[in-house]
């Protein structure tokens, strides 16, 4: 087989997204993964969130009000002035983090040994979080 011919051990289909996880995921699709190891981990229904981050299962709904609630908790943070916590307390100094946090995002997944999440509003949550500390 070469290498253009990666093909899911899970569903005998081609893998043509996420080719670099190939190995990570088991020789799978990050769906196929999911559903195999994380999913039917938690018995949830495969049309249920099961909770891990990036279940395909998972609406939308879900995610936005994840984001919601992590604004509300980075705001909480700042209820009594520049959190010890944060290193970016100017606006500039935040955004600036957030921009090339955002732009570094791939690494962050890689590095945690999952795909870049499909759902922007979970990627968004993780970047507002982050630009809190990153340089």
């Amino acid at each position: 087989m070469s290498e253009d011919d990666l093909v899911c051990r899970r569903c005998d289909r081609p893998v043509r997204s996420n080719r670099d996880y190939y190995e990570t995921f088991e020789r799978m699709h990050y769906v196929c993964f999911h559903y195999e190891f994380e999913h039917d981990m938690s018995d949830a229904d495969p049309d249920e969130d099961c909770g891990v981050a990036g279940c395909p299962s998972a609406g939308v709904a879900r995610h936005r009000d994840r984001l919601v609630a992590t604004v509300r908790e980075l705001l909480l943070d700042w209820s009594d002035g520049p959190p010890a916590t944060w290193q970016n307390h100017s606006l500039p100094h935040y955004l600036e983090a957030l921009a090339a946090w955002l732009h570094d995002s791939d690494g962050y997944y890689a590095n945690l040994g999952v795909p870049v999440p499909r759902n922007g509003w979970e990627v968004i949550a993780d970047a507002l979080r982050a630009a809190a500390v990153y340089e």
